[in-house]
Order: C-alpha cells, then sequence, then structure tokens
C-alpha cells in the first residue's frame, strides 16, 4: 500500500544529520564559539475561534502575530561581543589596553538603532563554516537581546553569554520588488540561492581589516607584505607605524608604497638595511593606525610577524 509521496529532503547540512552544529554571525561579525545548543525558535501568536455550536473546544484558529528567536549561549566573551550585543554599552576599543564604559541607551527604536543581518552557517567536520548558498541561513532584521547575565564569575562557573536574537519581518520594498519576479510580499531570511528563491539577496557587512597573508624579503633593502585584499594607508606613509627586526636589531623602515597590480595588496617596505641572505631572521610589526581596505576597516596591527628572508644574490 503507497503511504504517500516522499517529503523533498534536500541536502542543506543545516538539516541533515542527527547532530549539528552551527557558526553565528551578525553584523558582519563571528560571534565565536557557542557552549550551549543554538535553537530556532517560531515565536507565535494564535487566537481561537469558538462557535457554540461546536461545543467548548475552538473550531479553528487564526495567526495574529509571529516573529523567529534565535536562542544562543556564547563562550567567548569580549568586550567587542558586550558592545555589539548590548545597546549602551561603549567603548573605544581596539586599544592596546581594554576599556569601556556602561551606560544606558532607552526610549529608540531597537529596530532602527540596534537591529542587523544575522547568519547561521552549518560547519563542516573541522569546525569552520560552509560557504555554499544552500548551507547558511540569512536574516534581513534582527535585534539581539541578553537573556540572562551580562557577565558572570564564579569557580565552578564558565563565562557565558545567553542571547537572544529577534527576528523580524522584512517587507521588500518598490524598488527591491522590480528585481524580482514576485509583485509584492517579504520574508524573515531565506536559505539557499536567494536568486533562486526570488527574494533580495543579504549581502554581509564588510568589517574586516586587511590581514597578512605572507610576508617577503624580495631583494636587499624591499620588504613585500601581502594582504588579503586591497590596501591603503590610512594618513600616508608613517615611519613611527612600522618596526622591523634584523637579526635581533630594530631597522627604521624608510619607506612604504602600495604596489599597483596584484589586486593592490602588496605593500613595499623599503630599509637602508640591508638583508644579508636566507640565515636572516626578520619580523615586522605594524601598528593598528598605518593602513586600512577599500571600505575604511583598520588594520588590527600585528606584532612580530614572522617574514620569509632573502635569498642573496
Amino acid at each position: 500500500m503507497a503511504f504517500g509521496g516522499a517529503a523533498f529532503t534536500g541536502n542543506s547540512k543545516l538539516f541533515i544529520g542527527p547532530l549539528g552544529v552551527v557558526q553565528v554571525g551578525f553584523k558582519g561579525y563571528d560571534l565565536g564559539k557557542t557552549t550551549a545548543d543554538t535553537t530556532l525558535v517560531p515565536d507565535q501568536d494564535i487566537k481561537d475561534i469558538n462557535y457554540q455550536q461546536d461545543g467548548t473546544k475552538p473550531a479553528d484558529y487564526v495567526k495574529t502575530g509571529i516573529q523567529y528567536i534565535l536562542n544562543a549561549v556564547f563562550g567567548e566573551i569580549s568586550t567587542g561581543l558586550v558592545k555589539l550585543l548590548m545597546s549602551g554599552i561603549e567603548s573605544s576599543e581596539p586599544a592596546a589596553d581594554d576599556g569601556g564604559v556602561i551606560s544606558r541607551s532607552v526610549f529608540k527604536s531597537m529596530l532602527n538603532n540596534e537591529a542587523g543581518v544575522l547568519r547561521v552557517a552549518a560547519i563542516d567536520e573541522h569546525g569552520v563554516p560552509l560557504a555554499d548558498y544552500e548551507h547558511i541561513l540569512n536574516f534581513y532584521h534582527v535585534i539581539p537581546i541578553i537573556s540572562g547575565d551580562l557577565i558572570n564569575w564564579g569557580v565552578d562557573t564558565q563565562r557565558n553569554l545567553p542571547v537572544e536574537f529577534r527576528i523580524k519581518y522584512h517587507t521588500f520594498t518598490v524598488g527591491e520588488l522590480g528585481d524580482l519576479d514576485r509583485s509584492d510580499g517579504g520574508a524573515f531570511g531565506y536559505w539557499g540561492d536567494p536568486d533562486v528563491e526570488d527574494v533580495t539577496p543579504i549581502v554581509w557587512p564588510d568589517v574586516e581589516g586587511p590581514r597578512i597573508v605572507s610576508a617577503i624579503c624580495d631583494d636587499a633593502t624591499s620588504l613585500f607584505v601581502t594582504f588579503h585584499e586591497v590596501i591603503a594607508f590610512q594618513n600616508g606613509f608613517e615611519a613611527v607605524h612600522y618596526n622591523l627586526k634584523l637579526n635581533g636589531d630594530y631597522e627604521a623602515p624608510t619607506g612604504a608604497a602600495v604596489i599597483e597590480g596584484n589586486g593592490n595588496v602588496t605593500l613595499d617596505i623599503t630599509i637602508t638595511g640591508p638583508f644579508t641572505g636566507p640565515t636572516d631572521v626578520v619580523e615586522i610589526s605594524i601598528s593598528e593606525d598605518a593602513l586600512e581596505d577599500a571600505a575604511a576597516n583598520a588594520f588590527a596591527g600585528v606584532d612580530s610577524f614572522p617574514c620569509v628572508p632573502w635569498v642573496g644574490p
């Protein structure tokens, strides 16, 4: 006897398998490791519809409101995480020494002032978030609310930060509908290819500064530092922001220039030097005030990054 048609299963790692671990990001930031189950819960208001002739039980139900809530508990607490998720917490970080101000933010629309995009990605067996469309949940408007202790201390207590991400509905604008096949509607979010699902794609904010990919002594007086994206000086070259250590002694760079081509990702740092050969031990330190990317995200700074020595003449 046929029991019915098979439900569509798909291949999303968000659903496949009895166990699942995800990575959570908010406003372009990776929020770190969670310490408990991460759950997505429909928060629904349902009204009973009663008719006398149908007895004491509701004859029907009407859904009068819905939002979704992502519950997560984070175990890697930092000033940056608290500042990102708790309105009223202010900090000038990144800085050499940590610091912040516990202030307040009241009587403001949280949707207009605190909401951002949320991303939930399934991870592979190595703990790396999967990058394919079908493995990532994206949400348009999400308000973070600290749902427990902001900070906890205790001999037998692990520090954690419980957060409710309240996911609000996004109505497609006239401009967005012009790029879609539908004529009205909206969504809380989506997974999969937004073009296939006919929704407005969520653009993940660029908040990450340049990262060093390699540092190689190219000749006797040049150090090529390559980054993962386009770079620029924050305020032109300032020697004070660069410290190069050659065989244990500090060598002041005499200049630096972004090399055209190669995606504008390589910085040519010049020294009086010189580098002598493959036995050199070379380290470079660059401050957070030196460089930025095309979106004006500052380089986080690096201390004593090991450089590949010059092979010699």
